[in-house]
């Protein structure tokens, strides 16, 4: 299910409306979108937060945005070398590392197996803490850290 969520509602990792929990669009809060779809063979998501500018962010919310901004171009950019044998919680420290610190950091999974024609996760292998399934060339991941609060 697609997650549309803004406020406080936006810190509930998988929020899911409920009655007297949903609240207004509006442009002076964080909003976050997590969305999926299928495409050819492949099936995932992606999760986005933005503000929509009808006043200016605090200094926190640039900051948290930006470190996970910044854990998502560093898990982009990882290149290792053929013969090695890294794995997704390896990888998982790239994208906390700029959380970290701050003293932040996301009670979930940064990234995992995009599917094929099934649910949008797919194993055996991902980005996250626990994560031992080493990492071969042609494999697809999802990049997703966050930040929730």
């Amino acid at each position: 299910d697609a997650i549309s969520s803004i406020g406080a509602n936006g810190a509930v990792i998988h929020y899911k409306p409920e009655e007297g929990t949903a609240l207004a669009l509006n442009n002076r809060e964080v909003y976050l979108l997590d969305s999926g779809g299928q495409y050819l063979d492949g099936t995932t998501d992606i999760t986005r937060t933005t503000h929509f500018g009808g006043c200016e962010p605090t200094a926190f919310q640039k900051e948290a945005y930006t470190r996970v901004l910044l854990g998502t171009l560093d898990l982009e950019r990882i290149v290792w070398p053929s013969n090695s044998t890294i794995a997704g919680g390896d990888m998982d420290i790239l994208a906390r590392k700029n959380l970290w610190e701050a003293g932040l950091d996301y009670k979930h999974g940064t990234g995992h197996g995009v599917g094929s024609y099934l649910c949008v996760h797919e194993g055996p292998y991902g980005v996250g803490r626990g994560y031992k399934f080493k990492f071969v060339e042609g494999m697809c991941v999802s990049d997703e850290p966050g930040f929730y609060q």
